[in-house]
Order: C-alpha cells, then sequence, then structure tokens
C-alpha cells in the first residue's frame, strides 16, 4: 500500500455541492487560525495567526501530479464540483490562486471550483486576489459577536477580531463575479451556549443581512470530531431558522441541512490503484460512514465492507458512533 497523502481526495458526497472532488491546500496535520468547537477534524494541531506561517506549502506543481492521476481513473462527467478544504484553512496556501487555474486547465468536465474558507484571512490583499479566481466561495461566519465568535470558533492569539473579519467578508463580496455564499454551523452545547435563538442569533441575522451573499448555508455539526460538549441541532430547528431568515432573503437563497440535499449520487471510476489509500486519503479529510466510502470511490458497499474490515484489522483506522451512525476516522 502506497498511503501517500496526496492533495486530492474524495470525491466526497456534500449534500451543498454533490459530488465533490476535493482539495487539499494545507495536508498534512491540521493548520487553522481558528480551534472551532465543532471542527470535524478535531483539534487544531498547528495553530497559525497569519499568512507565511504554513510550514512546507504545497505547489500547483503537486497538485498537477495528484490530479492527473486521479482523472485518470475517475470518469469526469461524474463530478458536480472541485472544492478547496481538506487538513486546514486553504486560503494559508499562497499558492491557492495557481493551484485553481491548474484546476481549471486539466478538469475536461468544466463544473464549479469551490473554495470553503473560515474568512480570517480575507482581509489580505493576495487572499483576495486569490479567492476572485474561484467560481464560487463559500465564507464561513458562525457568530454575529465577539463573544460568540470566541466560544465557537476559538481564534488563535493573534487572529483579527469578529468586526474586521466581517468588513473583510463584505470587500469580498462587494467585489467577487462568482456566487458568494455564506456557511453559518447552528449548535448547541452542553454548558448553556448557543447561537440558535436570542440574541447570538439575531446577531448573526443583522451581520449576514449586511453582507447579503447569494446563498445562506443554514448548517449543524451532524458529523462527529469536535468537542465532546457539542450538540448538534434538529432539522426542524433549522428550518425555522430558516424561517426567521427569510425576513431578508427568499426561500431559494437559503440551504438548509436536512432539506437541501444534493448527495446521493455515485461517482464513476475507470479503475483504481489502491481502494485501501483511497479510503484512508478520503477519511483523513472527512469522517464517513461505510456507505459514504462506496458512493465516493463507485464500489459496492460489499467491497467497501471488504476493504473498511482490512483497515481496521490493520489498525489503520477505527470507528466511532454519532448520532446512530458509525464513521471512519484514521489512527495517525
Amino acid at each position: 500500500m502506497l498511503d501517500r497523502l496526496t492533495t486530492v481526495y474524495g470525491p466526497v458526497p456534500s449534500w451543498r455541492f454533490g459530488r465533490s472532488l476535493g482539495i487539499d491546500a494545507v495536508v498534512g496535520r491540521k493548520t487553522c487560525t481558528f480551534n472551532c468547537i465543532y471542527c470535524q477534524l478535531g483539534k487544531t494541531l498547528v495553530p497559525v495567526a497569519s499568512l507565511g506561517e504554513l510550514a512546507n506549502p504545497v505547489s500547483a506543481y503537486d497538485l498537477r501530479k495528484d490530479l492527473e492521476s486521479y482523472f485518470d481513473r475517475m470518469d469526469m462527467s461524474s463530478l458536480d464540483a472541485i472544492t478547496f478544504s481538506g487538513s486546514g484553512e486553504p486560503t494559508l496556501n499562497l499558492q491557492l490562486g495557481n493551484m485553481v487555474e491548474c484546476v481549471r486547465e486539466l478538469s475536461e468536465k468544466k463544473v464549479p471550483i469551490v473554495l470553503l474558507t473560515n474568512s480570517s484571512l480575507l482581509q489580505y490583499n493576495d487572499v483576495k486576489e486569490n479567492a476572485a479566481k474561484f467560481d464560487v466561495v463559500c465564507a464561513k461566519l458562525d457568530a454575529g459577536d465577539q463573544k460568540s465568535f470566541r466560544i465557537v470558533n476559538r481564534p488563535v492569539k493573534g487572529v483579527s477580531n469578529l468586526k474586521k473579519i466581517v468588513e473583510s467578508i463584505r470587500g469580498l463580496r462587494a467585489s467577487f463575479a462568482g456566487k458568494f455564499m455564506i456557511q453559518t454551523m447552528f449548535l448547541r452545547t452542553t454548558f448553556g451556549f448557543t447561537n440558535c435563538d436570542g440574541i447570538a442569533l439575531e446577531n448573526i441575522m443583522e451581520v449576514v443581512g449586511k453582507i447579503d451573499p447569494d446563498v445562506v448555508q443554514i448548517d449543524t455539526p451532524y458529523r462527529p470530531g469536535g468537542e465532546k460538549f457539542v450538540r448538534y441541532v434538529k432539522v426542524d430547528e433549522l428550518e425555522a431558522i430558516a424561517e426567521k431568515f427569510m425576513e431578508n432573503f427568499s426561500a431559494d437563497k437559503l440551504w438548509t441541512f436536512g432539506v437541501h440535499d444534493m448527495r446521493g449520487k455515485r461517482v464513476s471510476w475507470k479503475g483504481h490503484e489502491s481502494i485501501g489509500d483511497e479510503i484512508l486519503g478520503l477519511i483523513r479529510r472527512r469522517p464517513c460512514r461505510i456507505v459514504d466510502v462506496a458512493d465516493s470511490l463507485g464500489i459496492s458497499y460489499a467491497e467497501a465492507i471488504k476493504n473498511v474490515s482490512s483497515l481496521l484489522d490493520k489498525r489503520r483506522i477505527i470507528e466511532k458512533a454519532s448520532n446512530g451512525d458509525m464513521y471512519l476516522y484514521p489512527t495517525d
């Protein structure tokens, strides 16, 4: 087994974007400007506060090699999106713009190229220039006030305060030619904090209304990985939050987890080099159920079970229960 962690992983079944091929601009240990309480990757292992702190950044050359290998094995016509996310905050990599151009050059099917960002670095001109090359920018905003921001996102010391981050989001929104989205993770905690109601929700709605994105994604941390005191929000409560957002947004601009769902499609592959490696590369960036593995790799459920069982026996992966499902995680 080669077990080389590449810049490309998946495709993953995304409720927001369908069959989404993942691009990891960080690669390796989780490196981020935040340490969000709900993050599916767990705690931030390499906290950084600004640009230039990303150690050994991957390049467009690295991505090109990995993409060429992937595209030789995968049916590009089955993809719905190509999404930059992965092992940390992708905008930390100043090669991001060149990587987008590489993806656009090599893609046979012209699917949207999406940036998922925590929004913390959008104040920098280099980051804004890189972001401008994407077809879709999905900027995270989980709080409308500094107190909630510190509780939910736990920014690294030296990261800008929420007011400055919101200003930078609004600045990018005003100049961005593509589709601009805001994603908010709604949650509850065992110690009483929530951003689902009261002043915390009112503040989020006010800030998002001023940004005026093309789409508001109303999400909740359903997959495991974050702090044990975090609780996800049920679909009926998310729908109630969406109704409140309808004061400022039409229904077609509100994507609600459990209602808007682009999953359920399998990816077609021409062949595989190593299914075991591909499973490891996938779950290192995103906890998955066995059915997600089957859908992502275009294999039968039985074949997914066989390969997952082998990795479990070799102690390469473990299973964790969450919300009635079993999710797969790497052991290293």
